[in-house]
């Protein structure tokens, strides 16, 4: 460990220097097979041949400049997200992190309806800033004070009844995990997530959808919401976007959008040429023919087998935004895998462990995950 970084994380006393596909390698030439993908960041894989390209393409060109200056990487990566929301009209901002693009749409909500108050669901994640962990639903994450929480009340995913107890009237917006990754990959109803969409435009109450995981193909669907038949006020995402570049976009309805003048909100560093290079090629992979439908397929094959594992008593979540759920707690069940060259990641239920394997795995590396889960589980129960 190191003596001069600052001690944020629990780190792993491992030190990683390479990786390639689904797999990262440590300073000892360990491999490890990798289904947490550093918090669901790796979507394509580490090194993806496509994104390094594009990356080092861009970087022989311009590497930065400011956003006072237009910039075609910039320009064509907003075009095409913004494409994939089509039939509605979106225009896109773009930022450094997901906290960065939450709080973007926090501020926006609150500058369209001149409200204030927030409306979030427990056990959601939203980011470290500080109006983002103020919407956060888990109270370990609310360390610094002063805080926030007074402008935000708290719903329960799945239940209308609480989000119009929460919705007061001075409520500017609802923010959703529509899977909450952290909480332990609690999901609702379809029919909840209509029901919400519904009830903020009766209410004329922005509805804030946090894909920062859940987008961008993570599910199966490019847009969680969309596959839902929802097309929220805003929309935020980020991880898997630039390859494990920093860059997240927030796309926010043409109409909010035009009531953002300029110098009112502003990023030096988000949407800078590399890092939207990258994202480029990350969007064109994933609007390939048949490319999410192949990850559908990917996940029937995966969920089918862990359903037959001993001790699992259900598998949470879609597409390759998954936890698997045990009926009491294993507490050394991560380090566990680790040990036999497996990397998962926990959540904040100690029964429910999470993976997020990239969406360009294999069926034989499927095959391997499961066989190195079940060894790494029999050992640590």
């Amino acid at each position: 460990m190191s003596d001069y970084l600052i001690n944020t994380y629990a780190r792993y006393h491992v030190k990683l220097v390479k990786g390639q596909g689904s797999y990262v390698y440590d300073d000892k030439g360990k491999k490890y097979l990798d289904f947490y993908g550093g918090h669901a960041v790796c979507l394509l894989g580490h090194c993806n041949p496509k994104i390094v390209k594009a990356i080092n393409d861009q970087s022989k060109k311009l590497i930065f400049y400011s956003n006072i200056f237009e910039t075609e990487p910039a320009a064509q990566l907003a075009e095409k997200l913004a494409k994939t929301l089509l039939p509605k009209k979106y225009k896109v901002y773009f930022a450094n992190s997901g906290s960065e693009a939450n709080e973007t749409a926090i501020k926006i909500a609150r500058k369209h309806t001149g409200k204030h108050r927030i409306v979030s669901f427990r056990d959601s994640f939203h980011g470290r800033s500080a109006i983002c962990t103020s919407a956060t639903g888990i109270d370990s994450y609310h360390q610094f004070e002063p805080n926030l929480d007074s402008y935000t009340s708290f719903a329960v995913l799945g239940d209308m009844k609480s989000v119009k107890k929460a919705a007061k009237n001075n409520t500017a917006a609802v923010i959703c995990e529509p899977i909450q990754s952290i909480g332990g990959i609690n999901l609702a109803d379809a029919s909840f997530y209509k029901q919400l969409a519904e009830f903020c435009k009766r209410k004329v109450i922005l509805l804030i959808f946090d894909e920062i995981q859940t987008g961008l193909g993570r599910t199966g669907n490019f847009w969680f919401s969309k596959s839902m038949g929802i097309y929220p006020d805003i929309i935020t995402t980020a991880k898997g976007i630039a390859g494990g570049l920093p860059l997240s976009a927030v796309l926010v309805r043409e109409t909010i959008s035009k009531e953002i003048k300029t110098g009112q909100h502003a990023t030096t560093f988000g949407g800078g040429p590399v890092v939207c290079a990258a994202g480029i090629a990350t969007v064109n992979i994933l609007t390939q023919k048949n490319f999410l439908k192949k990850v559908k397929g990917k996940n029937k094959y995966l969920v089918k087998k862990l359903k037959k594992i001993d001790g699992v008593k259900g598998v949470l979540g879609k597409g390759f935004l998954l936890g698997i759920e045990f009926s009491r707690e294993i507490p050394d069940l991560t380090k566990t895998c680790l040990k036999n060259g497996l990397i998962i990641g926990s959540s904040y239920k100690k029964n429910v462990f999470r993976i997020m394997p990239p969406l360009t795995t294999s069926k034989s590396e499927i095959d391997e995950f499961l066989r190195l889960f079940q060894i790494s589980l029999a050992s640590a129960l």
